[in-house]
């Protein structure tokens, strides 16, 4: 059967009916069963195909064809099982693949791919081992082994796995590709270049050396080359999520908010997207009128993510629309209280009864409300720029309670990340905020959260600064607190956290430190910050360069202060 018949094609639906026809009067016929196997693949129906090849092999089973047929037939359902989602499904198929033929080194290996795919990345390591075990002389299996211990974190023995996969085979396109974004990973941009463009030569439309190569350029800030290159990806492979959720960062980042929103959507098809999505029996909501409808707006991803997509959410009420948010309890009470027409509810499994009681006409995840109200730079600078707001009387509290700090204004101030990831850069060191701290007279209050005892303490020793810090306000416990702290100070400075989120959001003049290569909503470049307009953006003019920032910033907040002080002086 030809490849190129597609399967509304009169040839293949005319040769399946007489397939059929045939198998009616010789039910033991093996190799019309075949046929009919084998026509069942071309339109992608494998558990059909499987069961009539199975039938052909029970009749003939030494017929090689046969069982060659179904192998492919057990592989390709397991392939569609994991790109549907279905881990035990795959690995059922690749079982009954094992007691054909266990010595099938190319199953292992399909194991072992299949397994790191859903991040279980120790039982991958194990299949991928035997699969070395079996035959060590052999690409694919050391491929898939680079890429369990690239999934656990073990980058240098990825990398030494995906070249030993190209010493037994240098024109091995995955392992170039892989190898690529395990440098990728080290920081070795020349190189991973260079085995990411060496598979694009042996195979120009591979979908995953195109994604990963655009990957790269992102991470050398070549947003324009990482565009095409993602645009070529998806091209090759038009369901290719996660090529998709790549390209949507690079135009986002580039300021092409709506074909960004846009490609956005397909981060639910991610498997390694880090939110799950609510499953509610309502229609999505799109371009549909809102007036007089009811809305179901639902929050996702981490408590900084919640905090800057209800940034559209005035846009929705404005519209007429009647709100119900869902979102996480810390938020509850400050959404609450910042949207008083909305009903707010804390997130639950199952969901909160006054949700099915609402009478819900459309329900969307919070972020996707960019795609209809933050279309351009236009529409941000129309936004609300102060959408949340605290407790008025926690606020006044707690500005009473820092006036017993001394004189000054009140400046917070927030300098690590707990990024497990990209915290590493994001950081900013309190010993760089020397120039900062030792300015008078100001109050200088602690907005990080964890333990910081031992930084503020070693900044009072080689300084002789006092960094307040206020044990009664727990961001991690308490958002109503967290919200009220920041909105009580004069200023805020921090490195890119959920802090600037809180204040951002409260219209609370911000100052932020960015690493050079920032997320992608922060733009390429500026002072500016679209989502927040009391922020303002100082940027490494250089990757780790934070003397630099630090050298303009203490210089502005000289000037800041003397100006703060003359109107506190004029009041």
């Amino acid at each position: 059967m030809t490849d190129t018949l597609k399967t509304d094609d009169p040839r293949l639906i005319e040769a399946e009916m007489l397939a059929r026809k045939i198998i009616v009067t010789q039910p033991n016929n093996p190799d019309a069963l075949n046929g009919l196997g084998l026509i069942l693949m071309e339109k992608a129906d494998y558990a059909s195909a499987e069961g009539f090849f199975s039938q052909a092999l029970n009749l003939e089973p030494e017929r090689r064809d046969f069982s060659s047929n179904l192998l492919r037939a057990l592989s390709e359902a397991a392939r569609a099982a994991v790109e549907a989602g279905s881990l035990e499904t795959a690995l059922d198929c690749f079982q009954r693949s094992l007691l054909i033929d266990p010595q099938r080194i190319e199953t292992v290996c399909h194991i072992a791919f299949a397994l790191s795919s859903f991040d279980r990345h120790a039982d991958a390591l194990e299949m991928a081992d035997k699969a070395v075990s079996m035959k060590s002389h052999h690409s694919h299996a050391h491929d898939v082994r680079g890429l369990a211990l690239l999934g656990s974190d073990k980058i240098n023995d990825a990398v030494a796995a995906f070249r030993e996969a190209l010493e037994i085979d240098p024109n091995f396109v995955s392992a170039h590709a892989n190898l690529g974004t395990a440098l990728l990973a080290r920081g070795d941009h020349r190189d991973a270049l260079k085995h990411l463009h060496r598979a694009l030569q042996l195979e120009p439309d591979n979908a995953m050396a195109c994604n990963n190569l655009g990957l790269v350029l992102f991470d050398m800030a070549k947003f324009a080359e990482a565009e095409v290159s993602l645009r070529q990806a998806v091209a090759t492979a038009p369901d290719f999520a996660e090529a998709h959720f790549n390209l949507s960062r690079v135009l986002l980042m580039q300021g092409k908010y709506l074909e960004g929103w846009q490609e956005n959507e397909w981060r639910w098809k991610c498997r390694s997207f880090p939110s799950t999505r609510r499953e509610f029996p309502y229609p999505t909501f799109g371009t549909e009128k809102a007036a007089g409808k009811t809305v179901l707006v639902w929050s996702e991803q981490g408590i900084g993510d919640e905090i800057m997509f209800a940034n559209p959410i005035p846009d929705l009420i404005a519209e007429g629309a009647s709100v119900i948010i869902e979102c996480g309890e810390r938020l509850v009470n400050v959404f609450g209280r910042s949207f008083p027409s909305a009903t707010v509810v804390p997130r639950t499994d199952p969901p909160s009864p006054l949700i099915e009681q609402a009478g819900i006409d459309y329900q969307t995840p919070m972020g996707s409300l960019c795609v209809r109200y933050r279309e351009n730079k236009k529409a941000f600078e129309a936004s609300e720029g102060r959408y949340l707001c605290a407790d008025p009387t926690r606020q006044s509290n707690l500005a009473h309670r820092y006036q017993e700090l001394g004189p000054g204004p009140l400046v917070g101030i927030c300098w690590r990340s707990g990024n497990s990831i990209a915290g590493g850069e994001r950081s900013a060191p309190l010993d760089l905020w020397g120039a900062i701290l030792t300015q008078a007279p100001c109050r200088f209050i602690s907005l990080q959260y964890g333990e910081v005892a031992e930084d503020i303490s070693d900044i009072k020793k080689r300084l002789g600064v006092d960094i307040h810090v206020d044990g009664k306000v727990n961001p991690l416990k308490n958002a109503n607190d967290w919200f009220a702290q920041i909105g009580t100070m004069d200023l805020v400075i921090s490195i890119d956290n959920s802090t600037i989120q809180v204040s951002g959001s409260q219209g609370v003049p911000t100052w932020t430190l960015l690493s050079y290569l920032p997320e992608w909503r922060f733009g390429m470049s500026g002072s500016g910050h679209d989502w927040h307009p009391s922020i303002r953006v100082y940027r490494q003019p250089v990757s780790g360069d934070w003397n630099s920032v630090f050298e303009n910033v203490s210089a502005d907040f000289a000037i800041w202060l003397a100006s703060s002080l003359n109107r506190s002086h004029e009041t």
